[in-house]
């Protein structure tokens, strides 16, 4: 046993030595293993994991649609208030069904929930793939195949949330939204953000123009048709009182010339004539009952002829004429209504119209974190360690080998 162990101790010096002395071709090796890991690194470049943050726009921001928010919220507030008032069910309904097309108002949280659905559903994202050749097209058959690779190649963008906001529960925090996509190319992907924050915000802005657009348009065909609906009421009155006019001057006269075939100028002569009384005893009680339906030409025809003079002789109609000042008021109020004037200027003043940099929100392409999971140094340690354990068991292997020899 002595033996045995002296004789592994003579071994394990042997192997020592033997490693010591051919130190500069273990030390090769492991260059040589270090330098193909490089030009392999660089050849095939790990994945960067760029997290991107996407920032709203700032209370400042946000300030510049103030006027245009305050004329909507006003009206709004009109709205409600008058339909709160108003216990008709037909002008109910009538008011509700006008009210579903409305101005919306501009904030940041908004303008933000617009950015995001653009990025999840626009096209913004599929143009700057192909615009940056994110996939080469020349590596597919044909065009469909390719336009599916860009899709596939698209959904491994992430859109995280904002979680944990005010910092009260462990874990992660994340203020604002971030988008996470995986890349070889850093200065590729950091165009291509650029590209589509710019690209993003512009289709933003041409959505509000015409959402703004229509809808006014809309507001103003609405108002319009309110218009022609309450001067055709006003037309159907005004025909509606000459008819019952007509009718009741043709009452007239005909009860006129009753009278006068009956010789009553007056209704003083015969109005104890015109009163039945009945007396009813029961008990200590007396009943009266009282018959007021008289013919109207005993008024008179002195009376009835006046009246149809006065008819005549009437200048102003409309002021005899039933519902038409409420309706006149109605049209005056229409008329007077200047809230989609003051719209269109408020939008005017606003970033939507009146500036080049408009701004839903803000991906902050500088700030893109890059992380990759295998760096150069760790590449050139690991495959450094490998080299050596190569170039160990070279050494030995190569050794044995002559030994055997």
């Amino acid at each position: 046993m002595k033996k045995k162990i002296e004789n592994d101790e003579i071994d394990l010096i042997e192997v020592i030595v033997n490693i010591w002395n051919n130190k500069l071709k273990i030390a090769a090796i492991t260059v040589i293993f270090i330098i193909l890991s490089i030009a392999l690194y660089f050849i095939n470049k790990p994945l960067l994991n760029a997290k991107t943050e996407i920032q709203p726009i700032s209370i400042l921001e946000q300030e510049k649609y103030i006027g245009l928010n305050s004329i909507i919220q006003s009206n709004q507030n009109n709205q409600n208030n008058q339909n709160n008032q108003n216990n008709q069910n037909n002008q109910n309904n009538q008011n509700n069904q006008n009210n579903k097309i409305g101005l919306v108002q501009i904030n940041k949280d908004y303008l933000l929930d617009l950015f995001i659905d653009g990025l999840r559903n626009g096209d913004v994202l599929k143009n700057a793939f192909q615009k940056f050749k994110i996939i080469e097209q020349d590596k597919f058959e044909n065009e469909a195949d390719y336009l599916d690779a860009i899709d596939k190649e698209i959904s491994k963008i992430n859109l995280l949330q904002p979680v944990n906001t005010d910092g009260k529960k462990k874990g992660e925090i994340r203020l604002n939204w971030i988008m996470e996509y995986s890349t070889k190319n850093r200065a590729q992907w950091e165009e291509t953000l650029e590209y589509i924050n710019g690209e993003a915000n512009n289709e933003i802005k041409k959505f509000l123009l015409s959402l703004f657009k229509f809808t006014i348009q809309d507001l103003k065909s609405i108002k319009n048709f309110e218009l022609q609906d309450i001067e055709n009421k006003i037309k159907f009155v005004k025909e509606d009182y000459e008819n019952e006019i007509s009718n009741r001057l043709s009452f007239l006269k005909e009860q006129a010339l009753i009278a006068r075939s009956m010789n009553i100028e007056t209704n003083l002569d015969i109005i104890n004539s015109t009163l039945e009384v009945q007396e009813y005893n029961n008990s200590s009680t007396v009943i009266s009952n009282t018959q007021t339906t008289n013919p109207y030409y005993l008024r008179g025809f002195k009376v009835i002829e006046k009246e149809i003079e006065l008819i005549q002789n009437r200048s102003n109609k409309d002021a005899f004429t039933d519902g038409l000042f409420e309706l006149e008021k109605q049209k005056r109020e229409l008329l007077g209504d200047k809230f989609l004037d003051r719209v269109e200027l408020k939008l005017s003043n606003t970033p939507i119209k009146n500036e080049n940099k408009f701004i839903a929100a803000n991906i902050k392409v500088q700030g893109t974190r890059f992380k990759t999971s295998f760096s150069l140094i760790k590449t050139i340690s690991i495959s450094g360690i490998f080299g050596i354990i190569f170039g160990m068991f070279y050494v030995l292997i190569s050794s044995a080998i002559r030994q055997r020899k």
